[in-house]
């Protein structure tokens, strides 16, 4: 039987159906405090453990999301209500489970999709929570697995027992941390299904749509379908030497978005020319004060080390958002602003950029940038004319200043998730922002603008943000004139294939 519903990772899977909501715990519930602590104590060893590994595997994006994830289980007013409810009679697993759903609602009541995504994060941390509380649990079935549930979290692929095949939730849409992680891992996902289908049942995933007992046909389609996936993986990497240039001999710079020492390798060997986006502010997200210069060095260094005698581009800290260490609670400032506002942290930072990127082609990058008198303010800090500064142009003050801010800084770069977002009027965790927002009209325009201002000012303009790797929108992007392209290690390939058809 066929089922339609909304995709939210492409793809085509086969294996077989279990419900992660019907999982039968091995176990009994515990009582006491310390066992609750030590459920969620587990909870995020875990989920470090597991944001570790994928690290290793160059997977950066889901290793973000299992680490926040792992802060929430560290998350002291969600535990204290878990021991409140332990001291007022309640099983310890029923606790976890009370406490993680109250907090959840609370968040999910609150107008902003951001928090609602972070309430669905706390879902699973209770879920997982009871199970380690209930003795932990298992799959009953074999083989490839088609995961299903009413919401499934993105620890459900993360932590599933056995190879996940596909993934269908009722709830959630294609920004949802599910969907990120999902895309990332190459598991096909759909939305929107109430499935009653048994465990076992075997079961196709593709696009939108899930076949429930599909016939010989439908199998066999789906097998070559997913072996023709991997023929092209295979193709596209033989295909890494090859220039990136369209087909009427416009040359495109394929650069990489990296966080990791694994990313930034991953990111040479596919072919990029170097690095477009090194995210700083990811090692220091629980810290409880401004990262020494000391600390920067430490965490970047190994981060550039891959990248030797390569375009590296070092981004100053850019918290803000649902990226917010401890010691930055309730602060409203963002991005290069926030940066300013502790100039010394700043000075720290540029500092540990320099030293830790001497063997690179090192250029800065400020987050957010707003005005030019920002970007003059960061030049001075810097204090090296040697190493070039550029701004990144994600909101709609930016565009209004754009002449100014393209004589300021060495060259630009569009962050085009923060931009179509701002623009669009849409919060970053809403299910209608997509990639390919970008090319609406109004976001069209201002990339234009900004590739205008670039050329009359001699300054080079790049895309970093996921636009860059849509295949609806990166001709679009090279039409208006972009020659520098940042994606994911991951999607390198395919860009690079993209271009050449152009």
């Amino acid at each position: 039987m066929r089922h339609l519903g909304t995709p939210g990772a492409p793809g085509v899977g086969l294996g077989r159906v279990w419900h992660v909501d019907r999982v039968v715990p091995a176990g009994g519930g515990l009582a006491g405090p310390g066992d609750v602590l030590g459920a969620f104590d587990a909870v995020a060893a875990r989920l470090r453990a597991r944001a570790e590994a994928l690290r290793g595997d160059g997977l950066d994006e889901p290793a973000d999301i299992a680490e926040t994830m792992a802060l929430i289980a560290d998350d002291p007013d969600l535990r204290e209500a878990a021991v409140a409810e332990v001291r007022a009679g309640q099983p310890a697993d029923t606790a976890a489970r009370v406490a993680a759903e109250r907090y959840a609602t609370m968040l999910a009541t609150l107008p902003d999709p951001a928090l609602a995504e972070r309430a669905t994060d706390v879902r699973q941390v209770g879920r997982r929570a009871v199970a380690v509380l209930q003795g932990g649990v298992a799959s009953t079935v074999e083989g490839p697995l088609v995961l299903v549930g009413r919401e499934l979290g993105a620890d459900d692929l993360l932590d599933a027992p056995d190879e996940v095949a596909g993934a269908v939730s009722l709830l959630g849409g294609p920004n949802a941390h599910v969907a990120i992680v999902a895309r990332a891992l190459g598991v096909p996902l759909v939305f929107g299904l109430d499935l009653d289908a048994p465990d076992g049942a075997l079961a196709i995933v593709d696009g939108a749509s899930l076949i429930v007992g599909p016939s010989d046909g439908e199998r066999d389609a789906a097998l070559a379908a997913m072996r023709a996936a991997g023929e092209r993986r295979a193709a596209l990497a033989v295909e890494r030497e090859l220039p990136a240039a369209t087909r009427d001999g416009r040359a495109i710079t394929l650069l990489a978005n990296v966080s990791t020492p694994d990313e930034a390798a991953a990111a040479v060997a596919a072919g990029a020319a170097g690095a477009g986006l090194v995210r700083t502010e990811l090692p220091f997200l629980a810290a409880t004060a401004w990262p020494t210069e000391a600390d920067h060095v430490a965490a970047l260094r190994p981060v550039l080390a891959p990248l030797a005698g390569r375009v590296a581009t070092v981004r100053t800290l850019d918290f803000g958002g649902d990226k917010l260490p401890p010691f930055l609670d309730g602060q409203s400032l963002r991005g290069v602003a926030l940066s300013l506002s502790a100039p010394d942290a700043l000075a720290a930072q540029l500092r540990a950029i320099r030293l830790a990127g001497a063997d690179t082609s090192l250029r800065v990058m400020l987050p957010l940038v707003e005005s030019a008198e920002q970007v003059r303010g960061c030049r001075e800090l810097l204090a090296s004319p040697s190493v070039p500064l550029g701004a990144m142009i994600e909101l709609p003050s930016a565009i209004d200043a754009i002449e100014a801010i393209a004589e300021a800084a060495d060259f630009l770069s569009i962050g085009s998730n923060d931009l179509s977002a701002s623009l669009l009027g849409l919060d970053r965790r809403d299910p209608r922002l997509t990639p390919a927002s970008a090319a609406e009209p109004a976001v069209l325009q201002a990339i234009a603008a900004v590739v205008a201002a670039g050329g009359r000012h001699g300054k080079p303009v790049s895309v970093c943000g996921d636009a860059a790797a849509d295949p609806s929108v990166a001709p679009l992007l090279i039409g208006l004139g972009c020659t520098v392209l940042s994606v994911a290690p991951s999607a390198l390939d395919e860009v690079r294939a993209l271009i050449r058809m152009l």
